[in-house]
């Protein structure tokens, strides 16, 4: 079967990314299923679980190389975490199924789209 040549991310095959799992500054973190992340030279994971009591919430787990790092409890849309050093907003906790992210990046204004400098 050919393989479809289009274009299916940004990311050049071989090139290493920080969130190999983010697309369109998104990350969909699926329930009970670990991520890594390679951020300066040390790996980390990353584990979401999504509760229903006593109501829809998520939990974010962090860890480097086998040692807990931080704890995330009671995440709802609009929270705000951060990640080896950069911000996340919560968007969408869906039950038993993920907990969806977008990175928030530093001095963007989101009601105007305009950003510092422009």
């Amino acid at each position: 079967m050919p393989r479809d040549t289009r274009e299916m991310s940004s990311v050049s095959e071989g090139e290493k990314v920080k969130y190999p799992f983010a697309f369109d500054g998104r990350w969909a973190l699926r329930h009970q299923i670990p991520y890594t992340v390679e951020h300066d030279g040390r790996t980390y994971q990353v584990l979401a679980t999504v509760f229903a009591e006593p109501s829809v919430h998520g939990r974010i787990r962090i860890g480097c190389e086998g040692r807990p790092l931080a704890e995330f409890d009671g995440l709802v849309p609009g929270d705000e975490l951060e990640i080896t050093g950069d911000g996340w907003r919560v968007v969408e906790v869906d039950y038993r199924t993920r907990v969806v992210l977008e990175h928030v990046i530093e001095g963007y204004e989101e009601e105007t789209g305009v950003q510092p400098g422009e």
